[in-house]
């Protein structure tokens, strides 16, 4: 037998010294972890018929920072990716907003923004609802945009043979030339001319043996909303009826009526500026005011465009009006109906980002005809990441009062105050709160279980 290879040369085996096999096994789990492998490569599809490891799912952090953001039924209608619940675990952080249109509906915004091997990928969907949809049809819209929104890190990610695609458009549908103003498409015809209307009646009742209150609130409100313009009129009531019975047997009854009209008119003129006026006429018993009418031209400037609104916003807010108060009793200045000039500057910054959201306003007013007439308040908030799992909520706000003109010049009695039928005279206020929390645990949050809910317990 020949042991000596082709060609007679001579075959040696060398075996492996012990730090070669370690060092080999170290270089084999660093390129197992990616850490040595190469770049990786653009999106890669592969035949049904190969047989391959199945691809990781993207791993979502979804930052819930919108009207109807029902995360459970996110997670149960889009079960192809994995859900975590924290942003250090996570390849794909989505903020999800929302801010109101015309109509009675809202944009909801999705800000899909990458992480770790995505970090270049960043997307942005918008959905717009309608005032009259219904709760079925605004989430199946908004899972709709989401899904569509996922689908791209989704292929990115490998799963890309685990998706099908279909156009639910007519494919025969003609080509519509421009419009003339560099959109395509046809112009659609609006008979209200962006005008929307709503009427509502609601009403409710409590009722127990030794006390009882209803409720009947009707409100009427009509509002316009395009790029140039913002219309918004609204009038709202209250009629109450309450009645307590004490432990003397005495039976105390507060039956009051408040209602308001409100109207706002603004300008787009910029990107960064607007102007408008505002108006509203209202009763205010708390405050013994048996009418109080307001009118209010301003001028208002965004740092950033108005389009960002829903992640960022650096706004300074001017306006001087008059106030017009009937009161219902003569005030600590010896009044009983009177019209003043008025001024109000406010400014406020907000900010939505990875690690969190946080913002901080100013708001002050004044009397012109008496200087010595004014309030001011400052309120800050900031939601913060600090670590894996550990959040930090911070929220404060202070007000300098001194401005309370309808204080009435009578006493309060014991049951006004216990009742609420009267606002306290006050020099200040102030408001703090901190929250501090922290997840461990399981990283995944796929599973929605639905039993016992906290509605029948």
């Amino acid at each position: 037998m020949n042991r000596n290879g082709p060609a007679g040369k001579r075959v040696t085996r060398r075996n492996l010294s012990p730090s070669a096999l370690v060092l080999g096994l170290f270089l084999a789990s660093l390129l197992g972890l990616g850490v040595l492998a190469p770049a990786p490569a653009t999106a890669q599809l592969t035949s049904p018929g190969l047989t391959t490891a199945p691809p990781p799912r993207v791993r979502v952090f979804l930052d819930c920072q919108a009207r109807n953001c029902d995360s459970d039924h996110f997670r149960t209608e889009i079960p192809w990716v994995n859900w975590v619940r924290d942003r250090a675990d996570a390849d794909l952080h989505v903020i999800f907003t929302s801010t109101s249109v015309g109509g009675g509906g809202n944009q909801y915004t999705f800000d899909f923004i990458g992480l770790r091997s995505m970090a270049a990928m960043t997307d942005r969907l918008t959905y717009t609802s309608a005032g009259s949809d219904v709760r079925t049809e605004l989430m199946d819209g908004l899972t709709r945009a989401f899904s569509l929104g996922l689908v791209r890190y989704a292929v990115e990610s490998g799963q890309g043979n685990n998706f099908d695609l279909r156009f639910l458009g007519s494919p025969t549908a003609e080509i519509v030339e421009g419009n003339g103003d560099g959109e395509a498409g046809e112009e659609f015809f609006d008979p209200w001319n962006s005008w929307t209307f709503r009427f509502g009646l609601s009403g409710n009742m409590d009722i127990q043996e030794r006390r009882s209150e209803q409720r009947v609130n009707p409100s009427l409100s009509a509002n316009r909303v395009t790029d140039e313009w913002k219309l918004d009129f609204s009038l709202w009531s209250n009629i109450r009826r309450q009645r307590i019975e004490l432990a003397d047997g005495r039976e105390i009854r507060n039956d009051t009526d408040s209602w308001r009209v409100s109207g706002l008119v603004v300008r787009s003129l910029t990107d960064h500026v607007s102007v408008g006026f505002d108006t509203s006429a209202r009763n205010a018993i708390t405050q013994n005011q048996r009418n109080r009418m307001t009118l209010r031209p301003a001028v208002e400037w965004n740092y950033f465009p108005y389009a960002m609104a829903n992640r960022r916003q650096f706004i300074a807010h001017y306006g001087v009006g008059v106030e017009y108060s009937d009161y219902y009793e003569s005030t600590i200045f010896g009044s009983t109906e009177e019209t003043l000039p008025t001024h109000r500057f406010a400014f406020q910054y907000r900010v939505r980002e990875a690690w969190g959201n946080a913002g901080v306003g100013f708001d002050s007013s004044q009397y012109l005809h008496d200087a010595s007439l004014y309030s001011f308040g400052l309120n800050g908030e900031v939601s913060y990441r600090i670590s894996r799992g550990l959040d930090l909520n911070l929220s404060a706000d202070a007000s300098r009062v001194n401005d309370q003109i309808h204080v009435a010049a009578s006493s309060y009695s014991d049951e006004d105050i216990l009742l609420g039928r009267v606002n306290l005279p006050t020099g200040y206020r102030y408001q703090a709160s901190v929250g501090v929390g922290y997840r461990w645990g399981s990283a995944l949050t796929n599973v929605v279980n639905n039993r016992f809910p906290g509605s029948v317990r």
